[in-house]
């Protein structure tokens, strides 16, 4: 009988085959944890760009400088000169989770949510990205899901890389009280076309078809019910009356995005949504080029975040 792996004085939990590799949590470096992903379910098939993106999403995994801000996140480098890449774990992590926020998104607005017809739009939480991404917490459970650590490591990696922002809502209950509802949750477009799968001008045929298509159920379902979907443009009108001008000027002015409580992280981030809209509109125009003369391009606008910083200091 083979003897147990000790960790520490404990058992060994994970298969023995993975000892030694430096990720003693039975990750797997050269297989990813994509059996973890939970295929939101669809009516057919998956338009070919929203499958496209979801294959870059998945395919920087294995290839990190498809998102270099991301995998370069603190923007250190190794001995060489070269960029340092996060860890295997990390980036699986990341991969997940972007590749559920990509299949939750509403792309005529790259809003993350579902559109309703009769005008209303839910957004997605947290708790259901962790759960597509395969990523909740030990104990969840369905009436309750959870997101694990990991997940929410691996979406503020995303958030400070520039894939999204984020703004907080809540709604004020008859006693006063506050409700928190789930975040909005806007993709960043540059982040999606630096995976190098959909060209900018596909991209705005894409948006337009989501358009189109949203336009036509909401049609139909005015066609079918216009006592319902009056009565819910009366209630947007009077909430909009009771609340003043300033309600109808908020929402003309659009979700204000949630800085980082720490303003170095937001400064960071600030460097990586440039970078990746350069690091983007390299790839668009130069549909030839490597990915490492891309990332030779942009580094030379775009230094390492340390180098970049003390350039911002000095001017």
């Amino acid at each position: 009988m083979q003897t147990p792996l000790k960790w520490g004085r404990a058992q060994y939990e994970h298969p023995g085959k993975f000892w030694g590799t430096g990720n003693r949590c039975g990750h797997d470096p050269a297989k990813g944890e994509f059996e973890r992903y939970c295929q939101p379910q669809k009516k057919g098939r998956l338009p070919a760009t929203l499958q496209a993106l979801v294959e870059g999403a998945r395919e920087y995994y294995k290839r990190p400088a498809l998102l270099p801000m991301l995998a370069n996140l603190n923007g250190k480098s190794n001995a060489d000169g070269n960029p340092r890449c996060n860890r295997s774990e990390a980036r699986a992590a990341e991969s997940l989770v972007l590749s559920a926020i990509i299949q939750f998104t509403e792309f005529s607005s790259l809003r993350v949510g579902t559109p309703l017809d009769d005008g209303g739009f839910k957004h997605r939480s947290c708790a259901e990205i962790a759960r597509v991404a395969g990523l909740l917490a030990p104990g969840s459970t369905p009436e309750n899901p959870e997101p694990s650590q990991r997940f929410w490591r691996a979406f503020r990696r995303l958030k400070l890389a520039g894939a999204f922002t984020v703004h907080l809502q809540y709604e004020v209950k008859a006693d006063g009280s506050k409700r928190a509802r789930p975040a909005v949750k806007l993709l960043n477009q540059d982040f999606l076309l630096a995976l190098g799968r959909v060209g900018f001008q596909k991209f705005k045929e894409f948006q337009r078809w989501c358009y189109n298509q949203l336009k036509k159920a909401r049609r139909k379902y005015r066609e079918q019910f216009p006592t319902q979907h009056d009565a819910a443009e009366a209630r947007r009108r009077l909430a909009l009356e009771a609340n003043g001008p300033k309600a109808l000027y908020k929402q003309r002015r659009g979700k204000k995005d949630l800085p980082d409580a720490n303003s170095e992280k937001e400064l960071q981030r600030r460097y990586n949504r440039e970078a990746t809209a350069y690091f983007a509109e390299i790839v668009t125009n130069n549909p030839g080029a490597s990915y490492a003369e891309v990332n030779k391009l942009v580094r030379i606008k775009y230094p390492p975040y340390d180098e970049w910083l003390d350039r911002q200091r000095r001017h």
